[in-house]
């Protein structure tokens, strides 16, 4: 706020004047004390009251636990972990490890029955292999024709075969290494020579590989009942773009776009019509009907911790609808053990607990802040999508499925600062999608995505990331 006090008269001289200066200064006085009172508010938020992130928090509170007066280490009937021992099949190589045949005092020893059983893990010496094919050409004697020799199906003019691509794909992707640091990975590990442009040359590769297993696991996600949908910011070029994410138990679809509006939203949600559609509030899902939205809890508990901290009678109202959130959810988790549907008086509790944070919503709506009369009013909007999950026990009361799905995704970004061509924006998101999905099925996703690029040098179709 510009501050004219160029216009107000500092040395009134009469009465009117006097209480004229007054009252301008009582309205800059206002003015300032709520923009004061908006700083403050901006100086707190944290990732328990906003969208930050836990690592964006300013106060990191430290949990302070009274010392047990235990020595460190496993406790007095800690049930310890061991490996289970492979069959004999499943072992590379057996020593025996014999005592002398005779003892110090001259007599021989006699093995037992019983052997003790000792397996050790080792990896075996890396080195990387090279395959020469030579390819012969000749000419027909009698027509001149020219002949050449072929490669072998499923091997391509790249300098490098199907599983070192899949690996080299992996490190830039899901162990979110930097291409430099991936092309040292298999100089150190392998020593194996790879350009800095051959790690993008590859990422292309298997992104074409993977094209057709992204395509069909965007149309299995849209063929679910019950999908999570997040966004969240990822820049191409260094200029801002968006990653837009559809979550299901066992399939998770990633795009990357330029826009957050609505048109996306519709295209990756796809027929709402018989489905529930989890989201948080942003507006571009506000077109969903409320029978197939679920409002994420977890946002809302946000909303209201940030009120509750607030001074006064909103920060009354704040701390009532946090109650409100604890109570429900306490009840929530005890039926949801039940597994059954709600009994009468479950029910009536339920409408108890409805009724009691609309009115706390109400109350906010008109306690004359408008910050937080605006949180409240938006909240009330979506009432009806907020209770689903009681219905359904597959219902999540949280969009925490897509958040989590979304992570990975958020701490590449954090390292890579994005992508840097409208190439490598289509490799990320094909190749997180199978890396996901892969992980939600328990599926080897070195494995998946060697057979995707040996199945396209092949001319076969590609893997298959979806149940039929």
């Amino acid at each position: 706020m510009e501050i004219e006090l160029d216009k107000i008269n500092l040395t009134p001289k009469t009465p009117e004047e006097v209480a004229e200066t007054i009252g301008q200064l009582l309205k800059i006085i206002i003015e300032l004390k709520k923009e004061n009172d908006w700083l403050r508010e901006q100086l707190n938020n944290n990732s328990n009251n906003s969208s930050l992130p836990p690592s964006r928090d300013l106060k990191k509170k430290k949990k302070v636990s009274a010392k047990s007066g235990r020595k460190r280490g496993g406790q007095p009937g800690h049930k310890g972990w061991q490996r289970n021992l492979l069959s004999p099949e499943e072992i590379d190589a057996i020593v025996d490890c014999k005592p002398a045949e005779i003892c110090e005092c001259g007599g021989v020893i006699k093995l037992k029955d019983k052997i003790q059983i000792h397996q050790v893990y080792e990896i075996p010496p890396p080195i990387h292999e090279v395959t020469e094919y030579r390819i012969y050409k000749g000419c027909c004697n009698t027509c001149h024709t020219k002949h050449a020799g072929q490669l072998p199906v499923g091997i391509s003019w790249k300098g490098f075969g199907t599983r070192a691509q899949a690996m080299l794909s992996l490190l830039t992707s899901k162990y979110r290494l930097s291409k430099r640091l991936a092309q040292s990975w298999f100089q150190d590990v392998y020593q194996m020579p790879i350009a800095l442009g051959s790690v993008s040359n590859v990422e292309q590769t298997v992104s074409q590989s993977l094209k057709a297993i992204h395509e069909e696991v965007f149309i299995a996600v849209q063929a679910e009942k019950i999908i999570h949908v997040d966004e969240t910011g990822h820049k191409e070029c260094n200029r801002s773009g968006w990653a837009w994410i559809a979550s299901a138990s066992q399939y998770t679809y990633f795009m990357l776009n330029k826009s957050r509006g609505k048109k996306i939203a519709k295209e990756i949600i796809g027929e709402h019509h018989g489905r529930m559609i989890v989201t948080d509030r942003y507006s571009s899902y506000n077109y969903l009907p409320s029978e197939n939205h679920q409002i994420c809890w977890a946002h809302l508990k946000r909303d209201f911790q940030k009120i509750a901290e607030r001074p006064d009678k909103p920060g009354r109202i704040g701390n009532n609808l946090l109650k409100c959130y604890r109570l429900l959810f306490s009840f929530w988790k005890t039926a949801y053990k039940q597994g059954t549907e709600l009994c009468k008086k479950q029910a009536k509790r339920l409408r108890r607990f409805k009724n009691r944070m609309l009115r706390w919503l109400v109350i906010g709506t008109e306690c004359g802040h408008p910050r937080t009369a605006r949180t409240c009013e938006n909240i009330l909007k979506f009432q009806h999508s907020l209770w689903h999950f009681f219905d359904n026990h597959d219902i999540s009361p949280t969009n925490n499925h897509a958040e989590r799905q979304l992570r990975p995704l958020v701490i590449s970004k954090k390292l890579t600062f994005g992508t840097q061509s409208n190439c490598g924006s289509r490799f990320i998101e094909r190749i997180f999608t199978v890396v996901t999905s892969c992980k939600q099925q328990g599926r080897d996703a070195l494995l998946f995505i060697t057979e995707a690029v040996q199945n396209a040098f092949s001319g076969k179709d590609a893997p298959s990331l979806v149940f039929k």
